[in-house]
């Protein structure tokens, strides 16, 4: 059972026993008094023996010696379903679905889980590069969750707020070392332990989420609309925008696959030339209208490079060292380095300048969930074209 089964089902249990917490109360249990006259008198026979014969009827038992009834008074008080940590009473609080019924204990944990899922959530809703505004929302996480775990009614309600501590103890000097960059994440030393602490921390605000809609009342796009209020808020004190980048008019693709079928994307339909190769083990696929202009970066097009591995053995990050590097040896410099996820692909995603006035050039691509693949792609396109990344990046795939 994991964390957050083990929260929600403790929190169903211990609600469970609140409704009832009137108990049943019942009459005293009523002890018949011992029946004097069923108590029969014996006499000591006589030392002559008898001349009549003897009596027929069974002769009277005398009753075994009981002990007299206790003279204390049974308690009449029902035996209470409340937990250790209640204490019965109710506060009637307004949440996002309407007024609700607690235990008085319950509702300023309702009210520091929630200030604590507000900025927890909102870390996954910052943008690439708005680094200020993920240090605001880390200062601020690592403030509340003491108060968070300070006001949980009893143990079983901070564990989860004392697992999220325990998280954070990793994630924000992991960060702290990377100036909050997380495109720089694999200049870490222990890689790895920053990525097992940010899926236990996923987990723990997940877990955390179910407790406030399904406890407090919470009403999860409520919940969202005032993330996003943290980032913007974070935002501001950092002096970083939140204005979304205007969608990328859409272009239509033509598919194209390498001759081993583990390669396919689409492209424009006038990158109509199309080469292959086999590269120490890695298969490229690359597509341009004029791929020796291409490979000058003076033409738009794309070299895909399909590898086995990910982040943890260095196979991805070591493709995109190595094409930064042939890249700044011909006189390209780096612009900017941002986190890449589209949802199946997870990595980065580094621009370049490289004196070709209107075009774009890009390095980008990540590894698959279980890191045993990566796809990386070096893209070159028109300026006032990001319809043609869009495209790119929505069908681009390795098997």
């Amino acid at each position: 059972m994991n964390k957050r089964t083990r929260l929600c089902t403790g929190l169903a249990v211990t609600f469970g026993l609140l409704t009832a917490c009137g108990g049943s109360g019942g009459e005293p249990v009523a002890i018949d008094a011992v029946d004097e006259e069923a108590v029969v008198e014996t006499t000591s026979p006589a030392t002559t023996p008898p001349t009549e014969p003897p009596a027929t009827e069974p002769a009277a038992t005398e009753p075994p010696a009981t002990d007299p009834p206790s003279t204390e008074p049974l308690s009449t008080e029902p035996a209470s379903d409340l937990p250790e940590w209640a204490s019965g009473e109710r506060a009637t609080v307004q949440t996002d679905t309407g007024p609700l019924e607690l235990p008085v204990e319950i509702v300023p944990f309702c009210e520091s889980s929630r200030s604590f899922h507000t900025a927890a959530n909102a870390v996954d809703l910052v943008q690439d590069g708005q680094v200020g505004t993920l240090q605001q929302l880390f200062v601020a996480l690592a403030a509340i969750v003491p108060l968070v775990i300070d006001s949980a009614p009893s143990d079983e309600f901070a564990v989860e707020p004392m697992a999220a501590q325990d998280q954070l103890s990793v994630i924000i000097p992991a960060f702290e070392q990377i100036g909050y960059d997380n495109t720089r994440v694999a200049e870490l030393s222990d890689p790895a332990a920053l990525f097992d602490a940010i899926e236990g921390f996923t987990e723990t605000v997940g877990s955390l989420r179910m407790f406030l809609v399904e406890v407090c009342g919470a009403d999860g796009d409520v919940l969202d609309e005032q993330s996003q209020g943290a980032v913007d808020a974070a935002a501001s004190a950092a002096g970083e925008t939140t204005a979304p980048e205007a969608p990328a008019e859409a272009v239509p693709g033509t598919p194209i696959t390498n001759e081993a079928s583990n390669i396919t994307l689409s492209v424009p339909a006038d990158w109509t030339e199309t080469e292959e190769s086999l590269e120490d083990g890695r298969q490229q696929l690359v597509a341009s209208s004029d791929i020796d202009t291409f490979y000058g970066l003076a033409t738009p097009g794309v070299l895909m490079l399909r590898g086995e591995g990910g982040f943890r053995d260095g196979g991805f990050t070591g493709r995109v060292l190595e094409f930064q590097a042939e890249l700044e040896g011909i006189g390209c410099a780096v612009l900017a380095e941002t986190d890449y996820d589209d949802g199946v692909y997870s990595g980065q995603e580094r621009s370049f300048d490289c004196g070709t006035d209107g075009l774009d050039v890009r390095l980008l691509g990540g590894t698959t969930a279980d890191e045993s693949l990566y796809a990386m792609l070096l893209l070159i396109h028109p300026t006032d074209d990001q319809g043609v990344r869009q495209l790119v990046v929505d069908t681009f795939q390795v098997t």
